[in-house]
């Protein structure tokens, strides 16, 4: 009985999601829009290697999909026997400039673990960070296409791991030092960062201390109204959106507790593909802000029903030259991508 009231639960709320979509007309943007969205490449900005993924299949999913470009935050080490960023270096070693690996995303939490607490972000002098620090910046400058893993300054109720269900200062330490060295490198700072309101502040704080500086809001906030990102990017040039783990199927369980955590979906039981006005709006009131993103999933198939809602979903109700942006443009200057002929005319644009 638990079950069925679960499975009618969430056949309601995505019927009434869809006759909101209906009422608004999204997807009225026409044939021009999906037939634009089926050709475009993409730039996935947000990506884990997971466990059970070989370089070779990602490789075989990316020509697939038409996906140009994968961002790494940090790959998974699982069984794998390999630590973290070496199972980036090769996927890169394989993609070659259509991979960028991930540093820090297992050091940072196994010098935290070791520090048992969160000292390592709010200690004002801690040595265990000085070398995690000297370590990140001697990968970063070892491999130029290296970017920074995925960061959890707020993860309360938006992580699998429960060493991530926290809340940190995200003006501490750690973060600031984190945000120069990327500001040294040129890469954006990817912060996992739900939105209560002390995580925001000091956020803000963080980007005003030196605007050379950019972070890269990792699902754009995970549990956001539009409301709350348009106030934000108005007082914040320097930060951007990725919009992963904000669509069917991967929020379809954390929907029902929060509808605020779905953005766009593909085709479904209850619904056809579409996308929250209001969002749409804002995407295209700050079409160079946002960027899209797989982030984990569990199979292949989940990987390909993700790359379905961004291609179905989203960009479609976007018109042809915001879908363009948000598909791979922004993430070309944002993540400063290379290779290719698609990259080469970014640059002349």
């Amino acid at each position: 009985m638990r079950i069925l009231g679960g499975v009618l639960g969430a056949a309601l709320f995505w019927i009434s999601l869809h006759a909101v979509a209906a009422d608004v007309g999204l997807g009225a943007t026409g044939p021009e829009s999906a037939k634009l969205v089926r050709e475009l490449p993409l730039a996935d900005v947000h990506f884990h290697l997971m466990w059970f993924m070989s370089p070779e299949e990602l490789k075989a999913r990316m020509e697939k999909h038409n996906i140009r470009w994968v961002v790494g935050v940090g790959a998974i080490e699982g069984f794998t026997g390999k630590e973290s960023f070496e199972r980036d270096l090769e996927a890169k070693r394989l993609l070659g400039e259509r991979y960028m690996p991930a540093v820090g995303w297992m050091s940072i939490r196994r010098a935290d673990s070791d520090e048992g607490g969160a000292q390592i972000y709010t200690d004002p002098v801690n040595s265990r960070r000085d070398a995690l620090l000297k370590l990140l910046d001697e990968q970063l400058s070892a491999e130029p296409q290296a970017v920074f893993g995925e960061l959890h300054p707020n993860a309360e109720s938006s992580s699998a791991i429960v060493h991530l269900k926290r809340r940190l200062p995200t003006d501490a330490p750690l973060f600031v030092e984190l945000y120069q060295l990327a500001i040294k490198h040129k890469r954006p700072l990817p912060l996992h960062m739900q939105w209560h309101p002390d995580s925001v502040d000091r956020l803000g704080k963080l980007l005003q201390s030196d605007r050379r500086g950019t972070v890269v809001l990792a699902h754009c906030g995970k549990d956001t109204e539009a409301i709350q990102i348009r106030e934000f990017f108005q007082k914040h040039p320097n930060v951007f959106c990725d919009l992963s783990y904000r669509s069917r199927p991967q929020t379809s369980q954390e929907g029902m507790r929060d509808p605020a955590r779905t953005i766009y979906w593909g085709d479904g039981m209850f619904s056809t593909p579409g996308a929250k006005p209001e969002w749409i709006q804002l995407i295209e009131d700050f079409p160079d802000r946002f960027m899209v993103g797989v982030d984990d999933v569990h199979s292949w198939g989940i990987y390909d029903d993700v790359i379905e809602s961004i291609r179905t979903g989203l960009l479609p109700q976007l018109k042809p030259e915001t879908a363009e942006r948000v598909a791979y443009k922004n993430a070309v200057r944002v993540f400063r991508l290379l290779g290719g002929k698609d990259a080469a005319q970014v640059e002349r644009n």
